[in-house]
């Protein structure tokens, strides 16, 4: 059988789009634009939760077959908006649009990290483990390792705390 360009074309189209629909989540895409640079400002508005944490465990489930991911459990250290838990769990796909806790290959235990999180959507199709975890509002936004934390960026997030009431709009308890 002979396929011709048009059909050649065709199929590939439907290939790509196959491609990009069921890995679209796997890219940094921060209200409908990809790799945007945002600012604390924005992200701080966008977040439930504002926290300096520090890693002291992680779950990681690798898979050949399915979605790797990781549920790394915190020790929240300062809040700087909403109200969360003494130890929270934090939600990451290991895909290119994943926010890692790691040094190196494995968890960076004992780091310290600020993080903008919100609470998993319910409409997600994440692990059951998942459900309960929070994840990072923009993987590719201002979360960072603590020591890479600027003064200026600890002074604007603890202005922009006092700035805004803190409480939660939805329990994390």
């Amino acid at each position: 059988m002979k396929v011709t360009g048009s059909v050649q074309s065709g199929m590939l189209g439907i290939v790509l789009l196959g491609i990009m629909t069921t890995h679209a989540r796997a890219f940094c895409s921060y209200h409908g634009n990809m790799y945007a640079k945002t600012t604390i400002e924005q992200e701080f508005a966008d977040s439930q939760w504002v926290v300096r944490a520090k890693v002291i465990a992680a779950d990681n489930h690798w898979s050949d077959e399915d979605e790797s991911w990781t549920i790394y459990r915190l020790q929240v250290l300062s809040t700087y908006k909403g109200k969360p838990r003494e130890r929270i769990e934090m939600f990451t796909y290991r895909d290119s649009g994943g926010f890692y806790l790691d040094k190196g290959m494995s968890a960076n235990l004992g780091g310290e990290y600020l993080l903008f999180l919100n609470q998993i959507s319910q409409r997600d199709t994440k692990p059951s483990a998942a459900r309960e975890a929070l994840e990072v509002n923009y993987p590719c936004g201002q979360s960072k390792e603590w020591k890479s934390v600027s003064e200026a960026e600890r002074r604007q997030v603890t202005m922009l705390s006092k700035e805004t009431p803190n409480i939660d709009s939805k329990e994390n308890k």
